[in-house]
């Protein structure tokens, strides 16, 4: 079967991707995932191949977006949506306007990333792109997370888990994922909801699909989630898989250090302020402070001005309390 002319080239595309599951796993540190995918894209450059160009533009984005080198992220996003549209791939063009939305969303641009969320899901709907809709709807649900809306949230996390199943069995381990995040996400949005019961039960869900994927990211959202869960129940469930603990700050210190494996700066930033709420909820305000201290300066440092003004105002709260 000839390789269309505006798709990545099949050897680019496979060393590509062998990068970032090296990154993803742990085992490639990210400074050399980076200097690797930036010299992959200077070759593409001089072999004048836009969509190989695009495809190493895309990854090193989501690298940088993971580290919330917000800015990075988003130039190496437009850079990656320029090249596709050069190259008349329209597919990959809406992957691209998807990822900028998450950047934005992260630097609390939110009017800017429900734009780009429903431009890349209305694009994916037309190409048939079944991904790129249900993490449009799960990424769009998240920033409804952010903006107080739960019941809202809900409603698109079920629909980004309808269209997550319906993933054909060819991306099997991309379905698993992207279920696992979503039900780690829920946990959020039932406690929001008074519900931990559901909350808990969507945490061992997740945790069930994170134990098979074994992948850092996937292990850190799913244990900050049952840390949270855990924080509201007050207990451990009688039937709780047999490996979790019932002490919260366990969940977190391994969300942190999963975190920290794959230099997920913002994910530990969050998991930080996650388990000071978590502190403060159990009574300890002193620890509480002094997480959302950390937490804060590290989201003003990526430019997370909306994750650093609920630390700064969380700890206001948390200090007069104390």
């Amino acid at each position: 079967m000839t390789q269309p002319d505006n798709e990545p080239t099949p050897e680019f595309n496979a060393h590509c991707m062998t990068i970032l599951d090296a990154w993803e796993s742990g085992a490639l540190p990210f400074k050399d995932a980076v200097d690797q995918l930036s010299a992959l894209g200077r070759a593409a450059v001089d072999r004048g191949h836009l969509v190989d160009e695009g495809r190493a533009e895309l990854l090193l984005g989501i690298l940088q977006g993971y580290r919330a080198n917000l800015d990075a992220s988003i130039a190496h996003f437009e850079r990656a949506r320029d090249r596709f549209e050069q190259a008349g791939n329209r597919r990959r063009a809406i992957g691209a306007l998807l990822n900028l939305g998450e950047s934005h969303r992260w630097k609390g641009n939110f009017t800017r990333a429900r734009q780009l969320f429903r431009t890349a899901f209305e694009g994916a709907r037309d190409t048939g792109a079944l991904e790129v809709q249900a993490i449009a709807a799960s990424n769009e649900a998240l920033m409804l997370v952010s903006l107080g809306h739960p019941e809202s949230a809900k409603t698109l996390f079920e629909k980004a888990l309808l269209l997550a199943k319906d993933l054909p069995p060819d991306q099997l381990d991309k379905r698993i994922e992207l279920t696992a995040e979503i039900q780690a996400a829920l946990v959020d949005v039932f406690l929001s909801l008074n519900n931990p019961d559901e909350a808990w039960k969507q945490g061992v869900m997740a945790y069930n699909l994170a134990c098979e994927l074994k992948q850092p990211l996937q292990t850190g959202t799913v244990r900050r989630a049952l840390g949270q869960v855990l924080t509201t129940l007050g207990y451990l469930p009688d039937a709780a898989p047999k490996a979790l603990a019932a002490d919260p700050d366990e969940h977190f210190q391994l969300a942190t250090e999963a975190f920290q494996d794959v230099k997920a700066d913002g994910e530990v930033a969050r998991t930080l302020y996650a388990h000071a709420l978590s502190l403060a909820q159990r009574g300890h305000g002193l620890a509480a402070a002094r997480k959302l201290q950390q937490a804060m300066l590290i989201f003003t440092r990526l430019g997370m001005t909306d994750y650093a003004d609920k630390a700064a105002k969380a700890q206001r709260e948390v200090l007069v309390e104390m």
